[in-house]
């Protein structure tokens, strides 16, 4: 489905960039990453793998992710970017399909490493590649679809597990596989014109906008971005166990809550879009903290149905609606061939910072035996990002002032 972009319509500027980034992002975290999790307890209850061994191939697709993410702009030097995304595409599908079979922990362990690992480099190379050749004006729509079909690809595999595993292990991966595999054919050509560049060695300079990927500026953006993953662990480590059990409302309501978490995520950059168009997307990131902040800290004040519903909403929406607009500042304050390589720094940022502070607040948890000291924590330091934003938005200002010719 080849297209002229430029022939078309502002919306079709934007959905057909979008749906094949959209589509990209399901397939290699929503599924690739995300798809696994719910898969535990059948991979514990066929035999497939103990408890544990569960556990440490889910930290193996993470390494996989953080490797990938790490050397995505190093390997676009060498490979053009769309013969590098169809290689991590099928190479993601091609996982699926032999991860449908009983192989040995350190066989699928391989398999889970590499499947993060292409993952890593969909998620570095995908928006900024199509921020950067796409002719729409409305980046912020465009950025939030992209990046919420990981919240879909969650909230389709979560729907999908519990009907495919009666079915079997197997054909539930090869149903992963055959969805992923028709979604890459579909959009095979829709990758905009232009796109299928290298990253170049030398940045080209462009008035106005910083090329140093070190300035203060982007510093500040980077720690107000890691202040983000540390704000989502309360939620994605301890939220339904907060619930079923510090709360006594059991595994049923935990989940149920879980799930509005999920289908917010799918909903929420779509929502923080839009508002980065109407707003900018510096101004739209400090809100999108500071609301994810009270969505954090609200079980603290009341634990009502409608308080930890909303709390499900706010967290869950802005998970990745933060992440999307993130990515669209990235285009906004560096030179265009310096924003895979900023976006790959964020992106490994966030990863280590949240695995790093769920062992740490796990440990603070197994000390003090309080879920609100969690939310103290991850509430405060949203707000240190949102505040830490604003002096970055402040400095960028002061910085075009100095780089204008």
């Amino acid at each position: 489905m080849k297209t002229t972009w430029q022939s078309k319509s502002e919306f079709s500027k934007i959905i057909i960039p979008a749906l094949t980034g959209f589509s990209t992002l399901l397939i290699g975290i929503g599924i690739g990453r995300f798809g696994y999790p719910p898969l535990i307890p059948a991979l514990v209850k066929e035999g497939w793998f103990t408890i544990s061994q569960a556990d440490y191939l889910g930290a193996s697709n993470l390494t996989g992710y953080i490797i990938g993410s790490a050397f995505a702009t190093w390997i676009n030097k060498h490979i053009s970017f769309i013969p590098l995304i169809r290689i991590s595409l099928l190479t993601v599908v091609l996982m699926f399909i032999l991860c449908a079979f009983q192989f040995n922990f350190f066989i699928y362990f391989i398999l889970r490493l590499i499947t993060g690992i292409a993952g890593g480099i969909i998620m570095v190379l995908t928006a900024p590649t199509i921020f950067k050749h796409s002719t729409t004006t409305k980046k912020g729509l465009l950025g939030g679809i992209i990046f919420s079909g990981v919240g879909i690809g969650i909230a389709l595999a979560g729907t999908l597990i519990p009907f495919l595993i009666h079915q079997g292990l197997k054909t539930t991966w090869f149903v992963f596989a055959g969805i992923s595999f028709l979604l890459v054919i579909f959009f095979w050509t829709s990758w905009p014109d232009g796109s299928n560049e290298k990253q170049e060695f030398q940045p080209s300079f462009k008035s106005g906008i910083k090329h140093s990927i070190w300035s203060k500026t982007i510093v500040l953006l980077l720690i107000s971005y890691v202040c983000n993953a540390v704000g989502f662990v309360p939620h994605t480590v301890f939220w339904v166990d907060f619930i079923s059990r510090g709360l006594d409302k059991g595994l049923e309501t935990g989940t149920n809550f879980w799930i509005l978490l999920g289908l917010s995520a799918a909903i929420g950059p779509v929502i923080t879009g839009l508002m980065a168009d109407k707003f900018g997307f510096s101004k739209s990131i400090r809100i999108s903290l500071f609301i994810k902040g009270i969505g954090v800290v609200m079980p603290i004040f009341s634990t009502s149905t409608w308080s930890l519903a909303i709390s499900s909403i706010f967290v869950g929406s802005l998970a990745l609606g933060i992440s999307s607009l993130a990515a669209g500042r990235v285009t906004e304050i560096v030179a265009p061939d310096l924003q895979k390589k900023l976006w790959s720094w964020m992106t490994i940022g966030f990863s280590i910072t949240h695995a790093l502070t769920a062992y740490v607040l796990t440990y603070i948890f197994s000390v003090t035996d309080s879920y609100y000291l969690l939310f103290k924590i991850g509430a405060l330091t949203l707000i240190i990002g949102c505040v830490l934003d604003f002096i970055a938005s402040k400095t960028t200002s002061q910085d075009n002032l100095t780089t204008q010719p």
